[in-house]
């Protein structure tokens, strides 16, 4: 197993509806080719996305760090204009405490 990471994405003040949707666009088109919003096509696993009124979370999984860079500057390259996008290595915090 990869290192598992909380990907945060904030939208910037206001975006235009139209650069929010175009966005968003080249997100569903990577994940539709790929299986995850980086659009890299092996070393990173989309686990799960969630939405909230300001942004959201994607639930991901990286195996390899080539890749995992690649899928960072995708997300630079086509997202930051609309986003603060962050990545926060996490763990399970309840086996580790098991474990214990």
């Amino acid at each position: 197993m990869g290192q598992i990471y909380m990907q945060r994405f904030e939208y910037r003040g206001s975006p235009t509806k139209a650069d929010v949707d175009a966005a968003w666009g080249v997100a569903v088109e990577a994940l539709g080719k790929t299986g995850n919003f980086g659009h890299v096509e092996s070393g990173v696993r989309h686990i799960k996305s969630y939405g909230t009124a300001w942004g959201g979370y994607a639930l991901i999984e990286a195996e390899d760090s080539a890749a995992f860079s690649q899928y960072q500057a995708f997300h630079a390259e086509n997202y930051s204009h609309i986003a603060r996008i962050t990545f926060e290595p996490i763990y399970d915090l309840d086996a580790r405490l098991r474990s214990k």
